[in-house]
């Protein structure tokens, strides 16, 4: 059972840049969220959430750079794709923030058993 539960984790981790498979990531996620019942199991959570966590902050960083990029404009579209990518950075970072906060609550977890 163990086996299969680091499995289906790595599983979880491979895929987890893939729209394509976002939905079954989160029930997966969610499976082994629920199932996480030892110290490697929830470090391994813990890795997963700071993973995505730092993707989210990447993405956020990128969108920052395309708000950047219609500066300098006085084009009304500027204005309305600048708000745009910035708002969408906005919350990729609050995104990245609460995917710490399950990440260090599952280090905290690993370090109680």
């Amino acid at each position: 059972m163990r086996s299969l539960r680091i499995a289906a984790l790595a599983v979880a981790l491979a895929f987890s840049g893939a729209p394509a498979f976002a939905q079954g990531q989160h029930d997966l996620e969610q499976v082994l969220i629920e199932s996480a019942n030892t110290p490697a199991q929830h470090q391994a959570l813990a890795e997963h959430f700071r993973a995505k966590a730092n993707a989210a902050r990447a993405e956020a960083k990128d969108h920052r750079s395309m708000a950047d990029s219609y500066g300098g404009t006085k084009l009304m579209v500027a204005a309305a794709q600048r708000k745009h990518c910035n708002d969408i950075a906005a919350n990729l970072e609050a995104q990245a923030k609460s995917y710490e906060a399950l990440a260090a609550a599952h280090e905290a977890e690993a370090k109680k058993k």
